[in-house]
């Protein structure tokens, strides 16, 4: 397959050495050991290699979270709603989240991370509440491990923060690709009804 001038705009975002040797990504490691006690600020991200990276390098910073290439973290920028959360333009956090086809469908939050330096600072409530406001009319759909009490925590503040009910439903009730895992890696699936 022939290379485009769209594939170098990617590979220059991808560390070529491995990120142990990678020079942006230990510049943005010592970003995060300083960051100020401002609060995050989310956008939406864009389909640029840019944020690609930046997609990337949350996903290598936060446990369990599958590592992406630049290239398909912006074919799922593309494809689905991705939000970026940063302090003073260092990025922290971010959320995958997908709607269902029918409008009566959920809202589906796919990943949540935040990078370990930044987090127990509202963050991941943050993402959530952008993710939340993005489509207004939709309930939100998640999963979480068992042993995930944080996850599970933060749920739980988004969902009292927003004066919404979360609840338990069978794991049965979503296609596992929605809500972006494997079954049988110890999920549970859970349903924020909105109050509108």
């Amino acid at each position: 397959m022939a290379r485009t001038s769209r594939d170098s705009e990617y590979d220059e975002f991808e560390p070529p050495l491995g990120f142990g040797r990678d020079a942006a990504f230990t510049a943005w490691e010592n970003q995060l050991a300083t960051l100020a006690a401002a609060p995050a600020v989310v956008r939406e991200a864009t389909s640029t290699g840019q944020d690609g990276r930046r997609v990337k390098d949350l996903q290598v910073a936060c446990e369990s979270i599958s590592v992406k290439s630049v290239r398909e973290n912006v074919t799922a920028i593309k494809e689905r709603l991705i939000f970026l959360a940063e302090i003073d333009a260092v990025h922290v956090g971010f959320c995958i989240a997908a709607a269902g086809p029918r409008p009566t469908d959920p809202l589906f939050i796919q990943v949540v991370g935040v990078a370990p330096p930044a987090q127990r600072r509202g963050i991941g409530v943050a993402l959530l509440s952008a993710a939340a406001e993005r489509e207004p009319r939709r309930d939100l759909a998640l999963a979480t491990q068992d042993d995930n009490v944080a996850a599970r925590t933060m749920n739980e503040r988004f969902a009292l923060s927003t004066s919404s009910i979360i609840e338990r439903v069978p794991l049965t009730t979503y296609r596992e690709r929605d809500l972006g895992i494997k079954r049988g890696d110890g999920y549970r699936a859970w349903r924020i009804r909105r109050q509108v």
